[in-house]
């Protein structure tokens, strides 16, 4: 699917979303059949590696980085020796649910993080994002997205680390990559590995599901 959004923009931009939708944002006037035939190469590459990955986010409900067996039923619920995920009728009582159980998990990570970071984070916040893994706010608040429950615990890691340094360094200058580097040495790779988890999960779809009943 391709999508073309006429702005006045200096620069043509293309990009590929999750879903595979191909997006262009030119000026008016400006021959997108061009810049795609330009691109083809970089696209085809794109367009496959999202299918190899839609095939993966359609194995199972993704929890700590592995895909649960779905079971439909009357109360949410997260079976880790079976792995196994209950789903219930309504999917705000599920995105409840795994708030829950990723607060409990991300808690401690950030109370032992901010000791060692020597920061002191405000109030912490689960929401449900459609945007982004998670964000500082100027007041020192730390919000994280409820679908890092999704994601391998390590680099569920990296984005409390990530959001640490931020109360020291409201930018992504040299100074706050440097004290992330200092806690997550692999930051780098790390970001990589979470691009690749935002689409598994925006083609997941149960998540598609959670994502329908959640605001």
């Amino acid at each position: 699917m391709l999508r073309v959004r006429r702005r006045p923009v200096k620069y043509a931009r293309l990009e590929v979303r999750p879903d595979g939708t191909v997006v262009v944002t030119a000026p008016e006037g400006f021959d997108v059949d061009n810049l795609i035939e330009r691109h083809r190469g970089w696209l085809e590459g794109k367009l496959a590696e999202i299918e190899g990955l839609r095939e993966i986010a359609e194995s199972g409900f993704p929890i700590n980085g592995e895909f649960y067996q779905v079971i439909h039923g009357r109360k949410p619920k997260v079976h880790e020796k079976f792995k196994t995920v209950v789903l219930s009728p309504n999917p705000n009582d599920m995105v409840s649910y795994l708030k829950k159980i990723l607060r409990r998990e991300l808690l401690p990570l950030v109370d032992s993080y901010a000791g060692r970071m020597g920061v002191e984070p405000g109030k912490v916040y689960i929401r449900h994002q459609k945007s982004r893994w998670g964000s500082c706010s100027p007041k020192g608040n730390l919000n994280f997205n409820v679908r890092l429950i999704a994601i391998p615990p390590e680099l569920r890691e990296y984005v409390v680390i990530h959001e640490l340094a931020h109360l020291k360094h409201m930018n992504h200058s040299k100074a706050f990559w440097g004290l992330v580097g200092e806690f997550y040495p692999d930051y780098k790779n790390a970001r990589k590995e979470l691009k690749t988890w935002w689409t598994i999960v925006e083609l997941n779809p149960y998540w598609k599901w959670l994502a329908r009943g959640e605001v």
